[in-house]
């Protein structure tokens, strides 16, 4: 599915050297959104049509419709890229090493041979993130967009909540979802912070694996709040599931000003959240 979920009247394509591009990448396609120097959303588009029997034709096929997309083929002031995956690993600052880097990830996940890592330093963790990428992508990346930022979802995610204050005696749990996992992350004060990435199948797994944090963690459901972003809204039945064991939730919608198809989910919508939000983990 390819669809232009929104563009605002203001945009003006002809003069898109002071917007910024946040750009999202997966082997299953892409989505991106345009912000104004005011943060204002002015385009949302989703591209879900990217299916292959090999990851060397995905990419193909992921280069291909990047090339033929009239936004993505405009001069942009800021260009974020975020690569979409589970493969990552945090490493102590302290130890770390670029080939520590690359053998820890190894470790935790299946690194082929195509593909490249990298990584970046969270200083409010102490901590750089490794992930693994297509090798194909970063030359691809920074040839088609000039003085691209590359990043991976997890990093964006950590940077936004470390702008929050930690609450000491009832810590936050914060998860963001994705097609079929979501990335959990508990911030502690004394730097023991929880960050894991759970792969699920349907609702009722996501719903399982949450509250098993909460269980395991030892939080109480009553005053430790939850923040949910990314693809999930109120009307769905994990949001209604949750609601009954935890009393503190919040979803992180869309901008209200930004006008919804009816024949699309507000979960749909909610996804781009992320997009809206990156010139926030700067």
């Amino acid at each position: 599915m390819d669809e232009l979920l929104f563009v605002d009247s203001t945009f003006e394509k002809d003069n898109t050297s002071r917007y910024k591009l946040s750009i999202q990448l997966c082997l299953d396609g892409f989505s991106f959104s345009i912000l104004n120097s005011n943060n204002k959303c002015l385009v949302l588009y989703q591209s879900k049509s990217l299916n292959s029997d090999t990851d060397n034709t995905s990419i193909d096929l992921l280069k291909d419709s990047i090339r033929n997309c009239d936004y993505l083929n405009l001069s942009y002031k800021q260009v974020a890229v975020i690569w979409l995956t589970q493969k990552t690993c945090l490493i102590p600052s302290d130890l770390f090493s670029e080939e520590l880097a690359t053998d820890c990830l190894q470790l935790c996940h299946p690194v082929s041979k195509d593909e490249v890592v990298l990584w970046h330093e969270i200083s409010e963790m102490n901590a750089h993130l490794a992930y693994a990428l297509p090798s194909a992508l970063p030359v691809f990346i920074k040839t088609h967009f000039a003085d691209a930022e590359i990043s991976n979802q997890s990093y964006r995610f950590y940077k936004k909540i470390f702008k929050q204050a930690i609450d000491i005696k009832h810590p936050k749990i914060f998860v963001q979802v994705y097609d079929h996992f979501f990335d959990a992350f508990i911030p502690d004060i004394e730097q023991k912070h929880f960050a894991n990435s759970f792969s699920f199948k349907n609702e009722t797994d996501m719903v399982y694996f949450i509250l098993n944090i909460y269980k395991q963690q030892k939080l109480n459901t009553e005053y430790s709040h939850l923040h949910l972003s990314g693809k999930i809204d109120e009307s769905g039945q994990a949001f209604q599931t949750l609601k009954r064991y935890i009393k503190d939730i919040h979803i992180e919608n869309v901008p209200h000003e930004i006008p919804q198809k009816k024949h699309i989910s507000n979960s749909e919508y909610n996804q781009f959240t992320k997009l809206l939000n990156t010139s926030q983990c700067e």
